[in-house]
């Protein structure tokens, strides 16, 4: 197995990071995620374990990081020279929240003894992964940004990307979830069509 060079790890962190201080927001925030995030958050997955959201970011001394909230954990997804998952019950978070900061929207989660923060996130999706974190633990952090009213647009862009992660990590549990399925049913149609295209050339 081909492995990556530290220090191609090193100039893609640098990179991102001077995006960030351009740009005055981190352009990969609204993004879908890569492969081999899907391939680290798939592993970290119970059978009856539901996707509701997720909110791509930086974290300090952590590089790129993802938090992905589930029906029942958050899980902290590293996805820089050292990838790894750490999972928390969200029984255990004890207060969340959110802030419009430098570089895009932070958000902070509080567990007995730790706090976890995430900055350099879309608006769309820090308002709707606090508001999933918030809703099952009955936190009271919905105040605030948790009510932000978003627009159609972005709040659509961020529901497709939480379907379309719901759908390459957990498959078969998308069968059942509504937008899930329309984007399994694009998909299939774009290969249909990509199918029926290449017949001639290949006739």
């Amino acid at each position: 197995m081909h492995k990556k060079h530290p220090m191609l790890d090193f100039f893609r962190n640098y990179n991102e990071q001077l995006e960030i201080l351009i740009e005055g927001e981190n352009p990969h925030a609204n993004q879908l995620l890569r492969h081999a995030d899907v391939d680290l958050i798939r592993n970290h997955l119970q059978r009856d374990e539901r996707i509701t959201a997720f909110a791509t970011g930086r974290a300090v001394g952590m590089g790129r990081t993802i938090w992905v909230v589930t029906s029942q954990s958050l899980l902290v997804v590293q996805t820089g020279k050292r990838p790894g998952v750490r999972k928390f019950s969200l029984d255990s978070i004890e207060k969340a929240d959110a802030e419009k900061g430098r570089y895009g929207h932070a958000l902070s989660a509080h567990l007995a003894g730790a706090r976890l923060g995430l900055y350099g996130v879309a608006q769309s999706f820090a308002v709707l992964t606090l508001r999933a974190l918030a809703r099952p633990a009955g936190l009271d952090a919905t105040r605030n940004i948790g009510q932000t009213t978003l627009n159609e647009e972005a709040q659509a862009h961020a529901q497709h990307a939480f379907a379309d992660l719901t759908l390459r990590a957990q498959p078969l549990l998308a069968q059942s979830d509504a937008e899930a399925r329309q984007l399994l049913q694009q998909t299939a149609d774009r290969a249909r069509s990509e199918g029926q295209q290449r017949a001639p050339e290949a006739a």
